[in-house]
């Protein structure tokens, strides 16, 4: 795979972690009103955001190419800290807004759909090139 396709794929999920939590914000609001709404929207950005980070760590742990300086592997143990976090702000919207706690789980979890999603449509259309190129 290529820089670009790997760009491609992972604008492509960013992508679809926006557009799931646009629809599943509007289905909690229209089926059970603003509050629900806002803690699985709230439980979405904390989704893409930590998306970013993630992003960010596999930027930081890529080999540095010649000539540049070495990157800071250190900054790959701060992995399981965010998951601290993002656990802890995932309780603070539930206590602060008082909504069910599965909206927020829910909206956590747009990145795993995703990547599912991407991952589905990747492996799809692979499947149709091959068949079309025999």
């Amino acid at each position: 795979m290529t820089e670009p396709q790997a760009a491609l794929i992972v604008r492509r999920i960013y992508w679809f972690a926006l557009g799931f939590g646009l629809i599943g914000f509007v289905a909690y609001f229209a089926l059970q009103g603003w509050r629900p709404a806002a803690g699985f929207a709230l439980g979405a950005l904390g989704s893409v955001g930590n998306l970013w980070l993630f992003e960010r760590l596999a930027h930081s742990i890529e080999p540095a190419a010649a000539g540049e300086t070495p990157k800071k592997p250190w900054q790959a143990g701060i992995f399981v800290t965010r998951y601290i976090v993002l656990i802890l702000v995932g309780y603070a919207i539930v206590r602060a807004l008082g909504v069910d706690p599965l909206a927020v789980i829910l909206g956590l979890l747009t990145n795993a759909a995703a990547v599912l999603t991407s991952t589905v449509l990747e492996l799809l259309q692979n499947f149709f090139v091959s068949r079309s190129s025999h």
